[in-house]
């Protein structure tokens, strides 16, 4: 048996979960059955508006499948609250059940529940069960939105979810007297977040415990057990919540409150049965909260030496009905400087309520949109100087810092890695071959894009507490601000910011915190994490983690780190995660936090665990099989304390949150009579700190460019004019394939984290967030060639709208 303190640390040949998830022998939400288990179907609105006359199940319950049938007035009498909505940022109530009550509010909005025994014929007690609807005029778009004619929620008033405001300086007077101004409409049209696995929600009511054991598609079970507790009114001790595999979340499946995990509650409870739903594509993609749909009238001015001297931006957002988490268009309000320094600043946003399934938080936050709006603006400036777009970032970037990211660096680095210069070359020779031979001889133009972001200094120490129009920079942003300056306060969720540092107990036992047991007791923020590892008398390490993998490869990392600080082979180490008994407080895994927050109290337990055993001992510890020292064995170490296993936990709360830095080139060539293109070279030079496990964060980078890639050329949700979703399959919504999928060149800075116990930053994101801008900038370099002032700037550049931006429509 190999022990503690011998081995040699190394990397893994590759992920520990792979051989598991790639041999099938994954479990996933929607591989159970209990015994007994009935299935729950949902009826849906037709109609994106419309009030409900009333609601018939008498078809349905004429079925000697049908069991049981819940509507929203159903709901009220159950005590249950309206949709949880999150107040930060402050924003007008959205008082909706889980239910449709009285009207509907979007086309695919629940409107009743039925139960039934057999799986074969929901689909049928479905389509009989009959409502009486009155179609009422929808608002489909921000301009009718702001027009108020029609009213999502009546007792507003108005259509304004919310707004808010940044300014310093004069921007007004700066872009008048500046000599280069370049103004641009931009913007991400609605985009979906397409997981591989759709949502997925069992639930088994214990009688004789009270207790609800749930089993769900989610990125914190702790989140969902919150959320339960708070619509359905009861302790949190009462839920038992449970995430095994998940097949992808980007977002859709962490923030937002979805009625079937609740309704399957209410129906268990009153059955007594196992309560089974998993959506279907179709629902999926009616239900399930999107993204993006954010818009930006953007004015940028520099001097005539190239530097920024003043940004103003109007950026506006359909937040549909609103859901659960609205923070997006904020985030993109605080991500719109990039890491520019700025000196004049006046920045509006504002979020309209459509007819829209819920907005929510996918992959980036709100960040992508940010970094696009800047970015795109920094290419048209640098056209319209006659600068090369690396030259203008370069005399733009806030200045390095000690034990930050050189940004400047980032770009030199970018110029040798990726053979800047030999690309160069390449498009002109393409491009030439297009203007000297025509286009009867040559449809391809080329184009070479950059984008320059991340989400570096979010909720750091960088006097981000005066916000931005603070007095003690009345200059503009200093080389002290962050990036993403008040975003700590989205960070905390309006929870308590008492940072946790526990100590474990000495027997290993439970948590020496209160109210591990849900009843409000010590809390969690955005900027800290749960874990608690334990050693038993056979050398084997667990790791017990707050965070949720689904596809980000946490189960590697955090083994990986436990292996590295105790010292252990890798394979004597497992993770345990998504289980809210077994790991009794967690945040979850979503905003790129997991390494810093999660990874940061691994190796705090792991510590803690070290000097507890090396306490008990007396000593290192050798192979049991030979004992050579002579001194204790791990077995005989616990033994001699009564211990079948030791254990420290920790509630880490790390200084700032941390994220990583990066330059993204994009190569691409454009068919001009297809309007179709093609990347042909992707280059990514990532500061993502120390790189814990590099196929864990290179495999996160190529996703996250891939991601973009598809929101950039493919990817659009759809409407009609009465509000009708018309892209309800993948043969409708089109999202990146293999052959869309360029072979992606990523290089690497490592400048450690100092607020992170590992030294890691967050890199899950970094991908999507600077790829937008990176393709779009590239075809539109491209554009520039086949006719001058051709531009796309909404999102996704379709083969249609390129066509259209050739023919100056």
């Amino acid at each position: 048996m190999s022990t503690i303190m011998e081995l040699s640390k190394k990397e893994p040949e590759g992920r520990v979960e792979d051989p598991r998830l790639l041999m099938g022998k994954g479990r996933y939400v929607d591989d159970l059955k209990f015994e007994g288990q009935a299935y729950m179907g949902i009826v849906r609105s037709p109609f994106a508006h419309a009030r409900i006359r009333g609601i018939d199940f008498s078809k349905a319950q004429s079925s000697p499948d049908f069991i049981a049938a819940l509507t929203g007035e159903d709901l009220i009498k159950e005590g249950v609250t309206t949709v949880m909505q999150n107040q930060w940022p402050p924003q007008k109530p959205a008082r909706r059940y889980h239910l449709a009550v009285g009207k509907v509010r979007f086309t695919g909005e629940p409107v009743a529940a039925i139960l039934v025994r057999q799986k074969n014929s929901l689909e049928d007690l479905l389509e009989l069960v009959e409502v009486d609807y009155d179609p009422i005029p929808a608002v489909t778009s921000i301009e009718e939105s702001k027009a108020g004619t029609v009213l999502v929620y009546e007792e507003w008033g108005n259509n304004l979810s919310q707004s808010g405001d940044e300014k310093w300086g004069s921007a007004e007077m700066a872009i008048a007297s500046a000599p280069h101004v370049i103004r641009a409409t931009e913007g991400i049209a609605r985009q979906e977040s397409a997981p591989i696995e759709p949502h997925s929600a069992l639930v088994r009511y214990r009688k004789e415990e009270e207790v609800y054991e749930v089993y769900a598609t989610v990125q914190s079970v702790h989140g969902l057990r919150e959320r339960l507790a708070s619509e359905l009114g009861m302790p949190e001790k009462k839920f038992h919540v449970k995430v095994m595999d998940m097949g992808g979340g980007f977002g859709s499946k962490g923030a937002q409150s979805y009625p079937e995990p609740l309704l399957a509650c209410i129906f268990s409870r009153r059955t007594g049965l196992p309560v089974k739903w998993t959506a279907t594509r179709t629902e999926e993609f009616l239900e399930a909260a999107s993204g993006r749909d954010e818009y930006c009238d953007i004015t940028l001015a520099c001097d005539k030496d190239g530097k920024i001297i003043a940004i103003r931006a109007n950026l506006e957002c359909d937040v549909g009905v609103t859901g659960t988490q609205n923070h997006m268009s904020m985030l993109s309000m605080w991500t719109l400087l990039g890491q520019y320094r700025v000196p004049n600043v006046e920045v509006h946003m504002a979020a309209y309520t459509t007819n829209k399934m819920p907005l929510g938080p996918v992959r980036g936050a709100g960040a992508p949109e940010g970094c696009y709006f800047i970015e795109r603006a920094m290419d048209i400036m640098a056209r319209k100087m006659g600068l090369d777009p690396l030259e203008l970032r370069r005399r733009n970037l806030l200045a390095e810092k000690p034990g930050k990211e050189d940004h400047v660096g980032l770009i030199n680095d970018l110029v040798g890695m990726a053979g800047y210069e030999q690309l160069l070359k390449w498009k002109s020779e393409v491009n030439s071959r297009y203007t000297l031979q025509g286009p009867s001889h040559s449809n391809l133009v080329a184009g070479l894009g950059v984008s320059y972001g991340g989400r570096s200094g979010f909720g750091g120490d960088e006097t981000q507490d005066e916000g931005w129009g603070s007095e003690k920079s009345p200059e503009g942003r200093s080389d002290d601000w962050s990036s993403q300056g008040g975003a700590d306060q989205w960070q905390k969720n309006s929870q308590d910011s008492r940072g946790w540092n526990s100590e474990e107990k000495s027997e290993g036992g439970s948590p020496s915190w209160s109210g591990s047991d849900g009843d409000g007791g010590a809390e969690l923020d955005f900027e800290s994490e749960y874990a608690r590892v334990t050693l038993d008398r056979k050398g084997n390490v667990t790791v017990y983690t707050g965070s949720s993998p689904h596809g980000q490869g946490i189960e590697t990392t955090f083994a990986q780190l436990a292996s590295e600080e105790l010292n252990v082979p890798l394979d004597r180490v497992s993770v345990v995660w998504g289980d809210s008994v077994r790991v009794p407080m967690g945040i979850g895994t979503f905003g790129s936090r997991s390494a810093v927050t999660g990874g940061s109290a691994v190796v705090d337990a792991s510590r803690k665990l070290k000097a507890r055993l090396a306490d008990i001992s007396k000593g290192a510890l050798v192979d049991a099989s030979t004992n050579r020292s002579g001194l204790p064995t791990i077995a005989e170490a616990l033994e001699k304390q009564g211990l079948a296993e030791l254990s420290a936990e920790s509630i880490y709360k790390v200084r700032s949150m941390n994220y990583s830095s990066g330059i993204h080139l994009c190569a691409l060539t454009l068919d001009v009579e297809l309007g179709k293109a093609k990347i042909v070279k992707y280059v990514v030079v990532e500061d993502c700190g120390r790189i814990i496990n590099k196929k864990v964060v290179e495999g996160q980078l190529h996703g996250g460019v891939v991601h973009a890639i598809g929101g950039a050329l493919l990817e659009k949700l759809g409407y009609d004019g009465q509000g009708n979703l018309l892209t309800t399959t993948f043969m409708d919504y089109c999202i990146p394939t293999s052959l869309d999928s360029p072979d992606i060149e990523v290089y690497h800075e490592i400048t450690p984290s100092t607020d992170a116990l590992n030294g890691a930053k967050g890199v899950g994101e970094s991908g999507t967030i600077v790829g937008y801008a990176a393709v779009m900038n590239a075809l539109n370099d491209a554009l520039s060639n086949v006719r001058p002032g051709a531009q796309v700037n909404l999102v996704p550049a379709t083969p249609d709208s390129i066509l259209a931006a050739i023919a100056g429509e």
